[in-house]
């Protein structure tokens, strides 16, 4: 027996060693138990699956793949949201196969991240619905990557042939799936995550969120992602409760079919990013309002992007009269390398936060602060469960950061994934860190923090950290002030980040306008109003402001703001501006005064791009290494070609960073260049 489940009286569980094995046992126990039901258009009920029905139509699943491959073979999953790719999920787990789940193409959309994808996980067999395959071979029937694929049609799969499954022996450290982040669309990474992993997360999440085998969940998340796949599609199969679920575009149609599905169904529990609450609010009438009943609640869960004090208190007046209460929000942080949660709080606390004096937060210190004008609220993220272990690291120098101190947030134990599929230089920088070499391994996750007491308090991402004249801003922040400058101005839907002009650093805004804003706007008055807001809130000049179309900005699947796709697309003149403003200097006489690089002067300056970009220790650069095992990517490229260009004057092609270079090839390339240059 795990340890980490000495705490669930529950003999399945505790005499269990993977998270298909409690499935496996509860289906013995309780085969006709309803685990889940599926509402198409957001209120009637399409689909219902017993653990019987779900365990039968996987093994017939898993049967179909053990025609095509075996076990260790990943599975490239194309599904609309549905019990169809439930099943087929089942399917992988219990024939061992690894399980790539991804979002079907489209045909306005391309193919460039699903054939990123499966080149990295080198997916030979494709589970998919009939539907979808007839989309593939009608637009995309001559990509050769896609030539050579196993095609598995779920409606071809005969549901008896179940019979014909051979049972496959799974282990705890076996790869049950990859969850593929969502950055830079040309260098996916598939995260690992384990049987164990699914236990020990699953676990996690009980106990923070005190759910049972009477908790009901009412769920609009993508299927394809880890909140709502984890959180909600594996937790509900894990207790032995029932998942409710809906697409995402019911709710996003009108967020009162989750609001009445949870009122039909006496949901407990439910949730997702900060912009759920806010919409529910926006999109909900008080004559609505006054006909539900949400008291049946116990968590409506906040997590995945920052949570703002503001959206807590409006969503919890809105609906006082359908029976809400602060109590009722629950508060977390995790990620994709740590299976879903790593922090969260207890069932029936109330949210915290903290105000903090923004002029010291841009020196990464912690000062409480009473003067609302100076300050921000940061909100809690709860606090560690179980055998996981957080810790605040300098990510300069793998040292312990004081208590008043901002670093980067550390986890460890079993909830850490196994690392990146087929990235093994990634995985040893991003799961293998020490503190003071000699605690861990420990995975960076890449964001700031701090704890006060013993709650987490997350700050923002680091790499997204817009460090001006050596001030610290964090961009949701400034974000969070454009969007409540005008109603003109989109909610969620906008991105602040850095770009170099005259070697320093200065800030970009580029927000979505509403669709009813389109027209008719002064957007010059809305340009100044922006400038104003932040220069007032921040004490920041801006450089820049892009309007754009409605619906436009660069998403992750989550529905995340992608700030440097985002600014890789203001560089390359590609975003969808309606009207934009940038500060005009004044026009220098003769050429421009650049500075004049040796080869010696470039290798430093790449050396030490990398350390403040992309978050290494100077003393871990090897100048002969690959440029490419320090992150840099096209995104990366694009910004680091445009930087050199205005500090030395000349310009780097973008294949130079791709052909394997290295700090000292391109300095040599680069002083090539600026010869060619002057």
């Amino acid at each position: 027996m795990h340890d980490f489940l000495r705490d669930f009286d529950d003999p399945i569980v505790q005499q269990s060693n993977t998270y298909l094995e409690v499935v496996i046992k509860r289906t013995l126990e309780t085969p006709d138990h309803v685990v889940y039901r599926f509402l198409e258009d957001g209120v009637n009920e399409s689909e219902v699956f017993t653990y019987a029905a779900l365990s039968a139509r996987a093994k017939a699943v898993g049967a179909a793949l053990q025609q095509n491959g075996k076990k260790g073979d990943r599975v490239l999953m194309l599904f609309p949201p549905g019990l169809t790719y439930v099943a087929s999920l089942f399917g992988c787990f219990y024939s061992g196969m690894i399980a790539v789940p991804a979002y079907p193409p489209r045909k306005n959309r391309g193919l460039k991240r699903l054939l990123s994808i499966i080149g990295d996980a080198e997916a030979k067999i494709c589970l998919l619905t009939r539907q979808i395959y007839n989309d593939i071979e009608r637009n995309f029937h001559e990509e050769p990557m896609l030539q050579n694929m196993k095609w598995v049609i779920y409606e071809d799969i005969n549901p008896e042939d179940g019979s014909r499954f051979a049972p496959t022996k799974i282990k705890a450290e076996d790869v049950a799936l990859l969850q593929y982040t969502s950055g830079s669309t040309g260098h996916p990474k598939g995260v690992m995550i384990t049987q164990l992993n699914l236990l020990y997360n699953s676990e996690y999440i009980r106990q923070s969120f005190g759910l049972n085998k009477q908790s009901i969940g009412m769920n609009w998340l993508p299927v394809f992602h880890d909140m709502g796949l984890i959180g909600g599609i594996l937790q509900a199969a894990y207790i032995g409760c029932i998942n409710i679920g809906m697409p995402p575009v019911a709710f996003l149609k009108s967020p009162y079919n989750w609001l009445k599905a949870i009122q039909k169904y006496k949901a407990t529990t439910g949730g997702g990013p900060n912009f759920t609450y806010d919409f529910c609010v926006q999109k909900t009438t008080s004559e609505e309002t006054a006909e539900l009943d949400l008291s049946s609640m116990t968590v409506f869960y906040s997590g995945s992007e920052p949570i703002r004090k503001s959206t807590c208190q409006s969503f919890t007046a809105h609906f006082k009269s359908s029976g809400v209460s602060p109590k009722q929000l629950l508060s977390c942080y995790g990620m994709a390398e740590t299976t879903l949660i790593i922090t969260g709080n207890s069932q029936d606390e109330e949210p915290v936060f903290l105000d903090l004096d923004q002029e010291a937060l841009s020196r990464n210190k912690v000062v409480i602060s009473n003067d609302s004008k100076k300050s921000i609220a940061i909100a809690g993220c709860g606090h560690t469960w179980m055998e996981t272990v957080v810790k605040i690291v300098n990510p300069d120098t793998f040292k312990l950061s004081s208590s008043d101190e901002i670093g980067e947030i550390w986890v460890k134990g079993p909830t850490v994934a196994a690392g990146y599929w087929n990235k093994a230089d990634e995985t040893q920088r991003t799961f293998n860190a020490f503190i003071n070499n000699q605690d861990g391994p420990y995975l960076r996750t890449g964001d700031l923090g701090f704890f006060h007491g013993s709650e987490l308090y997350v700050t923002g991402r680091l790499k997204d950290l817009i460090i001006i004249r050596g001030a610290n801003y964090y961009p949701n922040d400034i974000e969070f002030t454009v969007q409540n400058t005008d109603t003109a101005l989109r909610e969620n839907s906008g991105a602040a980040f850095p770009v170099t002009h005259n070697n320093q650093e200065v800030l970009v805004i580029v927000q979505e306008l509403e669709r009813t804003a389109m027209r008719n706007t002064d957007f010059d008055a809305l340009i100044a109003a922006i400038r104003k807001s932040v220069s007032e809130e921040h004490e920041i000049e801006v450089q820049a402001v892009i309007l754009i179309k409605t619906g436009s900005i660069p998403l992750t699947s989550s529905g995340k703001i992608q700030r440097r796709q985002t600014r890789y697309e203001y560089l390359n003149n590609e975003l969808e501006v309606v009207a934009s403003w940038k500060k005009e200097h004044p026009k220098q006489t003769g050429t421009s005064k650049k500075e004049i690089p040796t080869e010696e002067i470039l290798k430093e300056w790449l050396t030490n791009w990398i350390v403040r970009n992309q978050q290494f220790r100077k003393e871990d650069i090897d100048p002969d290494s690959n440029i490419l095992n320090y992150g840099i990517d096209s995104l990366a490229a694009v910004t680091l070609e445009s930087e050199i260009s205005d500090r030395f004057g000349f310009k780097w092609h973008m294949s130079s960073f791709m052909l394997n270079p290295t700090i000292n090839g391109l300095a040599k390339e680069g002083m090539m260049l600026y010869e060619e240059a002057k």
